[in-house]
């Protein structure tokens, strides 16, 4: 028997389809007001940490935006809090629209298999 090991560099991994249809896409989760204020005012805020010489890593940037909304007024913040709460809708009301989705579809495979079932046993008694 050879030992030589089977040259597999052509070949392509391919992803298995048994997971494929495992139900309606996820919803993108609610974001805070947090997020919106650390959407918007990264960048600037790592910029000015490059230009004025400090770090700029992941760690250092995050205390810096983390320190910077501990800091704002009620009045700045209420922008973000604005987008939070509208984003917060947005999510409770696709929730709710699968929700509906997630039990007609339910109930319409029960219903599919109760048919099912009672056609069987029809077909049992000479089709009476």
């Amino acid at each position: 028997m050879s030992s030589k090991k089977e040259d597999r560099s052509g070949w392509v991994a391919v992803g298995s389809d048994a997971h494929a249809d495992t139900g309606p896409p996820p919803i993108r989760p609610a974001r805070s007001a947090y997020h919106y204020f650390q959407k918007e005012n990264a960048k600037r805020i790592q910029a000015e940490l490059t230009s004025s010489g400090k770090s700029s890593d992941v760690g250092a940037l995050g205390r810096e935006v983390s320190s910077r909304w501990q800091t704002l007024t009620p009045d700045e913040r209420r922008p973000y809090e604005v987008s939070a709460a509208a984003d917060r809708d947005r999510f409770a009301a696709e929730s709710h629209r699968r929700d509906v989705e997630v039990s007609a579809a339910r109930e319409a495979r029960r219903r599919e298999r109760e048919t099912l079932i009672l056609d069987d046993q029809g077909e049992g008694y000479g089709g009476r």
